[in-house]
């Protein structure tokens, strides 16, 4: 079954980025409490992030199944998934192949992870860092967009160093980040907030990755999409998650990821 093959890269890519990308790696998530900024467009850029931001929050502890795709030059395979996630800080989800074989389970936090290849009995432990991520996959890769996609709601880190600009498209802002050679856009519907759709641009103006949310619904006045679609054109790859039924507000939501005792193991620190 070849899905085991480019999950784990799936999970990962859903960040992005090159050996000479490296500003967007260290993209703080944590908002300035005070603000003095005295441009009326950047003061109304800051105003649609913490909107977007606090609305993202009410979206939470969530239990959701449905289906994963993955599709790249050498692979076209479709699963099913189970995700849930606790916010800010806790992203797990199982995957199941044809005749619900195990295919993988792995949990996700911003100090470790692990990760289990049921297929090939490998069961992966270690620090939720850049390098780390990067030596397993070759990809680089946030906790952050792994929490958005899997949480079918997006969150917009922003730091001092951030250049901030703004366009109007139709229903939607249109509010870009920039901070040294990295662009983070990200659409956004002017009644609701919630972000259709956001993607990092290098310095050439050329899209790395972009992150596609659709099929929304309401809760509580925030909403969250229950498709989200990643592609890397570069590299011709596209992931899917289509979720068919989302529960939130969970008040247990179980982490667990079992290692069976015959598992080959790997720990990095």
């Amino acid at each position: 079954m070849k899905l085991s093959c480019v999950i784990f890269a799936f999970l990962i890519s859903l960040s992005v980025l090159s050996q000479e990308d490296t500003d967007t790696t260290n993209i703080t998530v944590t908002e300035d409490t005070v603000d003095t900024e005295t441009d009326p467009l950047k003061a109304e850029v800051i105003r649609i992030i913490k909107e977007v931001n606090k609305r993202f929050a009410e979206i939470d502890n969530i239990l959701s199944t449905g289906e994963i795709r993955v599709k790249t030059p050498k692979v076209d395979e479709t699963g099913s998934i189970e995700i849930h996630v606790k916010k800010k800080d806790d992203v797990w989800f199982k995957i199941e192949g044809p005749l619900g074989i195990d295919v993988a389970c792995g949990h996700f936090n911003r100090e470790r992870f692990i990760f289990m290849d049921d297929l090939n009995d490998v069961a992966t432990t270690g620090s939720t860092n850049i390098l780390n991520i990067g030596q397993l996959t070759r990809i680089r890769c946030t906790f952050d967009d792994l929490l958005n996609s899997f949480s079918g709601s997006v969150r917009i880190p922003r730091g001092k160093k951030d250049e901030l600009s703004m366009s109007e498209e139709g229903s939607q802002y249109v509010i870009s980040l920039k901070r040294g050679t990295i662009t983070r856009k990200y659409w956004i519907d002017k009644d609701n907030y919630f972000v259709y759709r956001y993607l990092y641009m290098n310095k050439k103006g050329e899209i790395l990755i972009s992150f596609e949310f659709s099929d929304f619904s309401g809760y509580s006045g925030s909403y969250y999409a229950k498709k989200v679609e990643i592609r890397r054109p570069k590299q011709k790859e596209y992931f899917r998650l289509k979720m068919e039924q989302v529960n939130l507000n969970q008040s247990y939501l179980d982490f667990r990821v079992e290692i069976p005792h015959d598992a080959k193991r790997r720990n990095w620190k």
